[in-house]
């Protein structure tokens, strides 16, 4: 699943060996099958959990969630050398492959769901100068939104997203499970609490 040069290998062996206690890389996504999907590996300090898979390798394991692992088809971690540098570059192609169902069934339930954000979610959430953008719909019934204005860096936005976005869009929309927020959160003077 994830291939690792012998460079690479080598060189996070001596990384790992670096350490004063057991450690093992994990791999993680952020954003996984949209455009702003992004990859990290981070060390691990054996806080396993039990949607975890673990793959092995000859001094060290790598860990991941097992939902994370279709974006992960066909990567490398591989270690790159420009003059005195080194750095690790984990490539995950199919990190940005949406996973969204592009039927003219699915065609349509966008615009629906897009149209119902419009006239319906926006119009609430402009009065605190906020508003969310339809992103997708992923195959497993999710769609994903992304929030602007008086909305990004709220204190209040995890409550309006539960109690207020997902509920109504779960009411109007039954086939869907949930919606999932991929702003990245940045409190500042727009924020509207």
């Amino acid at each position: 699943m994830i291939k690792i040069s012998k460079r690479a290998e080598t060189y996070l062996n001596i990384l790992i060996n670096k350490k004063n206690q057991k450690t093992n890389l994990r791999i993680s996504i952020q954003h996984p099958g949209t455009e702003y999907a992004e990859c990290k590996i981070s060390y691990d300090y054996n806080t396993i959990h039990p949607k975890d898979i673990e793959i092995k390798y000859s001094n060290f394991s790598i860990y991941l969630n097992r939902e994370i692992v279709p974006y992960f088809k066909n990567s490398k971690i591989d270690l790159f050398k420009n003059n005195l540098e080194k750095q690790l570059m984990l490539i995950a192609p199919n990190a940005k492959e949406s996973s969204i169902d592009h039927t003219n069934k699915n065609r349509k339930l966008f615009l629906k769901i897009q149209s119902f954000i419009e006239s319906n979610i926006n119009t609430q959430l402009s009065v605190h100068g906020g508003k969310i953008t339809l992103l997708n719909i992923t195959k497993s019934g999710y769609i994903i939104i992304k929030f602007s204005g008086g909305c990004n860096g709220c204190s209040m936005v995890d409550f309006t997203l539960k109690d207020g976005i997902e509920k109504q869009i779960l009411k109007n929309f039954p086939i869907l499970k949930g919606v999932k927020d991929i702003t990245n959160h940045t409190r500042g003077n727009h924020s509207f609490f």
